[in-house]
């Protein structure tokens, strides 16, 4: 699959769902959530979600450099009022020191489950579990590989405020990484973040609506391993700090942000993170 295709296929998703936000209009039921950080919020019970969503990413150095984008599809379900679950589809272009690959990406299923919902006059508070599966379903004989062959799990635990005006999230996640092509492993990862978020205008009911958001992300990897052995070069922990918007009208959202690396300590020499960006289309019914 070419880059070329690639390209295409973005260009015609971010065209509909442009189209939508602007064109279509239904009841204001979106939630905001952080761009980087997964919210403690969870869908109504029957409440639906349709996500475009697309990711940029580049890291350099030593002698390396590796861009990666990813337009996902993205499907969301409130099963309960206090139980979402939620499949990500991506189709992945990567290129690493000039050799590109495009293909399908890891499958990612997961969910949310709400444990504890304290309301208050203009406030909302919200504890919530998390659990993620990423399958290995990417294409990976090609060069370079879109995926590692592994299962990969990811458990979590979220806590939030939703306000008329502020917002406050918190998340800590540990990713445990499993065996996969060719006996290599990915380091496990632990993320931590802390999420602020300000209304400046408040608005009235079904008309736009923008909340800002500014994240600090924190991940920490253990080293990469090949037949059980530790790789050189791999692991460390990077530092970002994330500004983002979420832009809603009723029932559509458009949401974007970037990660800027603001320190980092990786083992050895390896290359690092130049920035991760992210822009998603919304529609909720």
């Amino acid at each position: 699959m070419s880059r070329t295709y690639f390209i295409k296929t973005a260009s015609a998703g971010f065209a509909l769902a442009a189209g939508a936000v602007i064109t279509l209009s239904s009841g204001f039921t979106q939630a905001h959530e952080p761009v980087f950080t997964p919210g403690a919020h969870v869908k109504s019970k029957g409440g639906q979600e349709i996500e475009l969503e697309y990711e940029r990413d580049r890291t350099s150095g030593a002698g390396d450099r590796e861009t990666e984008q990813q337009l996902s599809l993205v499907y969301e379900y409130g099963v309960t009022s206090s139980w979402t679950v939620k499949a990500y589809l991506p189709l992945i272009d990567k290129t690493v020191n000039g050799t590109n690959e495009t293909g399908l990406g890891d499958v990612t299923l997961g969910t949310k489950y709400r444990v504890l919902r304290v309301d208050r006059p203009g406030q909302q508070y919200s504890t919530t579990l998390l659990f993620q599966a990423k399958l290995p379903t990417a294409e990976s004989s090609g060069t370079p590989k879109l995926g590692t062959g592994s299962t990969d799990f990811v458990v979590g635990a979220l806590h939030g405020l939703e306000s008329r005006r502020w917002y406050y999230n918190t998340a800590a996640r540990y990713r445990f990484n499993t065996e996969g092509d060719g006996g290599f492993e990915k380091g496990d990862k632990l993320l931590l973040d802390i999420v602020g978020g300000v209304r400046p205008v408040l608005t009235k009911y079904k008309e736009p609506d923008t909340v800002l958001f500014l994240e600090l992300n924190f991940e920490d990897a253990t080293r990469d391993s090949l037949n059980g052995t530790n790789i050189a070069d791999t692991g460390g922990w990077e530092m970002f700090l994330s500004p983002g918007i979420f832009w809603t009208y009723r029932t559509y959202a458009i949401v974007g942000g970037v990660q800027i690396p603001v320190a980092e300590n990786l083992n050895d020499t390896q290359a690092s993170s130049d920035y991760r960006f992210k822009l998603s289309f919304k529609y909720e019914f």
